[in-house]
């Protein structure tokens, strides 16, 4: 997940919010972790890290990219104003400090490329955690669907849904060369997408499947995170067409094919 965002705004679009500022951490890499040829795993560690407040799966953070990242926003300061991109955490361990963000390292944009550079010991600026996901466990089954960018969210979701859960996961990613373990559990069913290379695919083979899946029977939740237009397409096709209740969908667009500022809030809601 990633989007950019003017320093001090809160949000990437105006007006500014008036929602008070997240707090911020100065954190260092600490390793940094290949997990397949275009997802790469930095850990970041820090004493100030103590005072994370991790609160649940499918959280986001802001990332501060830019030696100025920890300078208040200011007049004096527009021409120094650091890149800010919005990204899941994966993984926090309080008790050693550490914080992992997984990045999808696709050879263009400031997040990216700095994840492809990321060495132990550089600093780094963090904010949040912003809003997370809530699990229902009550609900049935779950089927959990997602890009690329998507896969750090629902890892936590699943991390955070009981053993016993019927859950489906759908993944688009490039090729299976992007597949790899997520969480192992017998009841967990996971369905790898290939798309191609072709970024104009973004959420075609993700559509398709959700097209095509059963849903189980009873009561059950769906999260689908991806692409903007995707993520609208699917959205009209499971509320318009598969009768999905509106209180058991989530989805979240992540990124728009095009863009480079796509807001952080978009769920498509307008869409009912």
């Amino acid at each position: 997940m990633s989007s950019p965002t003017p320093l001090g705004t809160g949000e990437p679009v105006p007006p500014q919010s008036n929602r008070p500022r997240k707090p911020r951490y100065a954190v260092t890499v600490k390793r940094v972790q290949r997990l397949t040829p275009h997802m790469l795993r930095v850990t970041f560690s820090g004493d100030e890290l103590a005072n994370f407040a991790w609160n649940g799966p499918a959280a986001h953070i802001k990332l501060f990219f830019g030696e100025s990242a920890a300078q208040p926003a200011g007049p004096a300061n527009d021409s120094a104003r650091p890149v800010v991109r919005t990204y899941t955490p994966r993984r926090f361990d309080r008790a050693t400090r550490e914080l992992d963000v997984d990045f999808v390292v696709h050879g263009e944009g400031p997040a990216s490329a700095w994840a492809e550079q990321a060495a132990p010991g550089q600093p780094l600026v963090i904010a949040g955690p912003g809003r997370s996901y809530e699990v229902d466990e009550s609900a049935q089954w779950y089927v959990l669907a997602g890009d690329d960018t998507a896969i750090p969210a629902i890892s936590t979701i699943l991390e955070a849904l009981p053993r016993s859960m019927r859950v489906i996961a759908l993944l688009e990613v490039v090729d299976t060369g992007e597949e790899h373990v997520l969480v192992p559990s017998s009841d967990v069913e996971i369905r790898w997408l290939a798309r191609g290379p072709d970024p104009a695919r973004a959420g075609a083979e993700l559509e398709r499947a959700l097209r095509q899946v059963e849903f189980p029977g009873g009561s059950g939740r769906i999260y689908v995170a991806c692409e903007a237009d995707a993520m609208r397409r699917i959205r009209r096709h499971l509320l318009t067409e598969r009768g999905i209740p509106r209180t058991d969908l989530v989805t979240r667009g992540y990124w728009k094919l095009g863009a480079t500022d796509h807001p952080d809030r978009d769920y498509g809601e307008e869409i009912t």
